[in-house]
């Protein structure tokens, strides 16, 4: 699979056997929570987070809970470390699977601000009341990305509703450090609205210089499509359909691991 993205050309070889889909707009058998707003067509928008107080709290908790993850994975870090310079920490693979176990699927109670912040922020975005819980199988979780410079740490570009129990919500990329326009999480604006017969697809989860993905990866994409790489800023969040094509967010940065939390919301 070949993109452009700002100029600049990227690619990845999926392995696996892969399909076209159907003649179907995954979207139009769900609920579309981008449906009531202005940014629907486009399927993101990107907002305001927090107040300047409680988002130095934010940023403060969330530094400390990384660096705490950090030690607890093995990795020698200093309380006052710059979270951009990871990757001057985890040096290799394992030492990155290693910290990356214990920065995934943390409990909602661990969120840096009380979470109820977040829900009537998003909510607010989004005019529909939302919560931090999967009504599929009750989790209440979130996780930290972390994505070293020129690393394959990132999936291909996927949409996440072809997982299980990821239909109907909405997601989050909050930025928390070397998020830019060479790092930032990349998508295809309106991609929600199109047919599965518009994509290929590996027909399981994705395998990339032999690196195992959960999520199917797309493989090819017939007509036109523009590859774009929004760039919140500190204190400000991408809101995004989960039924947008996303990914393949290589960090083209040579001096900043990019880091950023993502999580979903659900209708109440």
């Amino acid at each position: 699979m070949e993109y452009t993205i700002n100029g600049i050309k990227l690619k990845y070889e999926a392995q696996g056997e892969r399909r076209w889909g159907e003649e179907i707009i995954l979207l139009d058998q769900a609920t579309d929570i981008t449906a009531p707003n202005p940014w629907h067509p486009a399927g993101y928008t990107i907002e305001g987070l927090f107040d300047d107080n409680t988002y130095k709290s934010f940023f403060e908790r969330t530094q400390a809970l990384l660096i705490q993850s950090w030690k607890e994975a093995g990795l020698s870090v200093e309380t006052d470390f710059i979270l951009d310079q990871y990757h001057t920490l985890a040096k290799d693979s394992t030492a990155h699977l290693a910290a990356v176990e214990k920065t995934k699927l943390l409990p909602i109670t661990c969120f840096p601000v009380p979470v109820g912040l977040l829900e009537e922020r998003v909510s607010e975005i989004c005019k529909v009341s939302l919560v931090a819980k999967n009504p599929f199988d009750g989790q209440s979780i979130f996780h930290f990305r972390v994505i070293r410079p020129e690393q394959s740490d990132n999936n291909p570009l996927h949409r996440d509703v072809w997982l299980e129990d990821y239909d109907d919500c909405i997601n989050l990329y909050i930025p928390i450090a070397g998020s830019n326009a060479q790092s930032s999480l990349t998508l295809i604006p309106g991609s929600h609205r199109w047919p599965e017969s518009r994509i290929e697809k590996t027909t399981t989860g994705a395998v990339i210089d032999g690196v195992k993905f959960n999520v199917p990866a797309v493989t090819a994409i017939r007509g036109s499509y523009a590859v774009k790489r929004p760039t919140p800023l500190l204190n400000q969040m991408l809101v995004f359909s989960p039924y947008l094509i996303h990914g393949g967010a290589a960090n083209l940065s040579r001096t900043a691991t990019r880091i950023s939390i993502e999580m979903r919301l659900w209708k109440k």
